[in-house]
Formats: structure tokens, sequence, C-alpha cells
């Protein structure tokens, strides 16, 4: 009948169409699905470098706090040991003095026993020569004597003309004028000996620095911005410790607060899957929030109080899925998948999980994506999605609008 073929051939393209339809939509949640977990991909990286970024710099202030703190102490230990530098100097210099006072007083003596020794040697060939030359003697004494006189002479008015040129006064008022005390002069060599005295003491010295002042000035204006370094790094760590404990304090406010909000959906969730009984989270090994762990309490009706890990894999399983549907009722996601949760449970407890299952569809907007093997729940899904082989090594994504089966079955 060709009618027939047409109807049989209109009903299988509605079908076609359907699929295609199913098909898009669930093409468009997966579109959906990938952009959400990517955004959220990104905000976790970016979260991560800016916690990274955060702790390289808490390093870095802590490494510049302590060069500082060591580039001042060398710097101090520097300014203590050139401190006692003059003192050890002038020890050093009072030292030498003495000992060239001695080598000094040995020089003298020997210098007198050698004037003594030259007047014995000249008084024993004067005393040879003087039969034979007192009279030539006599006149060389005098026309000496007159020569001296005659140059004592001269050089008394040439020092009187040059006094009166430089000073403007007479020789002998020039001492009185300048304050100088004639009767202070020592002898020659007294005077010969100090003057070479002062000058070995000012060639020992050495010469000296005329920058000291500079370089000093300069030590101290690095170590003044050494130290305004190391008081601007010490309030940088200040203040990054006080942005950590800022953070600390809305993370452990933020968590508190999911943490109830998760407890307290928990709780309702795990009454209703087991028809009784209670469950709560609870926080321990410590009181910070932050680095508290997470102990799962239940107590399934007709069982004490105790740990997730005592009970049995079914009421595990139950407890588990109490506390994800707890999760995604305080943060909604879009989509939900779960992978044979349903495996350890028996046929009462799936059908509680159905239930849940079905309340959870009604209140959120979140889509469930079940992979289970199990007839019951499949049983109690809307649409169904599977691979079969229509040929051999030619595999095939089917899917079956169940509720649409249902009224074509009454139909």
């Amino acid at each position: 009948d060709g009618r027939a073929a047409a109807a049989e051939a209109a009903r299988l393209q509605a079908e076609a169409q359907a699929a295609r339809a199913a098909v898009a939509l669930a093409r468009a949640d997966r579109t959906t699905h990938d952009r959400a977990l990517a955004a959220a991909r990104e905000r976790r990286e970016g979260a991560s470098a800016e916690a990274k970024g955060w702790r390289a710099r808490a390093g870095e202030a802590a490494r510049r706090v302590a060069d500082m703190d060591r580039r001042a102490a060398e710097a101090t230990a520097e300014i203590a040991r050139l401190a006692g530098r003059p003192a050890e100097l002038a020890d050093r210099i009072a030292i030498l003095e003495a000992s060239h006072g001695g080598a000094q007083a040995a020089a003298q003596r020997a210098q007198t026993e050698e004037r003594d020794a030259e007047t014995a040697l000249r008084a024993a060939d004067a005393g040879q020569s003087r039969a034979n030359e007192a009279l030539a003697a006599a006149r060389e004494a005098r026309a000496g004597a007159a020569a001296r006189a005659e140059s004592h002479e001269l050089r008394r008015v040439e020092m009187g003309r040059v006094a009166g040129e430089r000073f403007e006064c007479p020789a002998p008022v020039l001492p009185t004028k300048a304050g100088f005390d004639s009767a202070g002069v020592g002898t020659p060599q007294a005077e010969s000996a100090a003057h070479e005295r002062l000058t070995l003491d000012r060639e020992r010295i050495g010469p000296v620095n005329l920058i000291a002042e500079r370089e000093l000035a300069e030590m101290e204006a690095a170590a003044t911005s050494n130290a305004a370094e190391r008081d601007e790094l010490g309030q940088a760590v200040h203040r990054l410790r006080g942005s950590i404990g800022t953070l600390n304090r809305e993370g452990r406010q933020r968590l508190l607060a999911a943490f109830e909000a998760v407890d307290g959906h928990f709780r309702g969730l795990f009454t209703t899957l087991f028809d009784g009984g209670n469950a709560h989270l609870a926080l321990v090994d410590s009181d910070d929030p932050l680095e508290a762990g997470l102990e799962i309490m239940a107590q399934p009706p007709g069982k004490r109080l105790s740990a997730l890990t005592l009970l049995s894999g079914g009421e595990q399983a139950l407890t588990a899925v109490a506390l994800i549907f707890g999760l995604f009722l305080t943060n909604p996601a879009p989509i939900c998948v779960l992978d044979e949760v349903d495996a350890p449970l028996d046929d009462a407890n799936i059908e509680r999980f159905c239930d849940l299952l079905d309340r959870m569809s009604r209140e959120t907007d979140t889509r469930y994506l079940i992979v289970t093997h199990n007839a019951v729940t499949m049983s109690r899904m809307h649409r169904l999605f599977g691979v079969t082989m229509i040929e051999r090594g030619v595999s095939r994504l089917v899917s079956v609008d169940l509720q649409a089966a249902a009224a074509l079955a009454a139909e």
C-alpha cells in the first residue's frame, strides 16, 4: 500500500528531524559547557599567576632587607675599625719620636767626640809647626782677622739694607719688632738637628688626604640612602603582610559562609536520600578554616554517627551524592555530569537517587548528564544517548526521547 509506505516515510522523516534537533541542542549545550570551562581555567590560571607574583615579591623584599642590613653592618664595622686609627698613629709617632731622640743624642755624642779628636789633632799639628810658622801664623791670623772683620762689616751693612727695604726698620730693632727671642736660639748643631727631626717627622706622617672629608660625606650619604631603602622595604613588607592578612580574613569569611551554606544543603539532601538520619560537615585538625581539613559525619537511620569511611559502599555513594548536590545548590552550574554514581546502589537506593534527580532538575536550571548502565536509572531519564553498531566496525550515536516515545506508545 503506497499510503502506508508514505506514512512510514513521513514518520521516519519526523524522527530524523527530531534526532537532528536533539543533536543540534546537544552541540549547543556542549559549546556552552566548553566556554564556561575555558573561562574557569583562565580565572584559575590568573589567580595562580597573581599568587606566584605576590610570593616572588615577598621573597625579593625579604632578600633586599637582608642585603640592606648586611651593608649597614659592614659600614658600621668599617667606621668602628677606623675610629681607633688616629690614636694608633699617635702612639706610633710618640714611639718613633722617642727612638729618634735617643739616636739624635747618640749622634751628638759622636759628633762631640769627633770634634775633640780633631781638636787634639790640630793641637798636635800646631805644636809641631808652631816653632817654624809662628811669624807666618801671626801674619795670616792678622790678615784673616782683618778680612773677616771687613766681611762681617759688609754683611752687617747688607743685612741692614735688606732689613730696611723688607721690614722698614733697622736690623738691631728687627728682632724686637718680629717678637723673636734671640736668647732662645741654640747652637747651630742643635738647630740643625731640630730642623732635620721635624723634616723626618713630616715625611713619616706622609701626604695629607685632602678628599677624606668628601669621602666621609659620601659614605654617610650612602649609609643614609641605605637606611631609607631599608625603611621603605620594611614598609613594603608590612603593607604586603597586611594585604595577605586582609585576603586571609576575607577568604575565611567566604569559606565559612560557603561551608555553612553547603552544610545546610547537605543535611537536607542526606535526610531526603536516606529517608531519615542526619549528617553534617565538620572542620578538623585546625581552628583556622584555611588550614583545617574537612570531615563528613553521617548517621543513617538506625546507626551511630560516624565518619564517612566507616559506612558501607552504598551509604558512602549516597552520602557523596548528597554532598555533590549540596555544592550544586550552593553554587549552581549549567551542566552536571555524574559517571556511574549509581553503580554501588541497590534498587531501593536507585529509586531515591532518581527521585532526587527529578527534584533537582525541577528546582535548578542545571542539565544533568548521567553515565550509567543501570536499567532503572535509564528508565527514569528524559533522553537517552547511546552508541550502536548497525554494521560491523561502524559505530553510530543514537538518541531516544523517552517522553516522546512514551507518548507515541500511548497513542
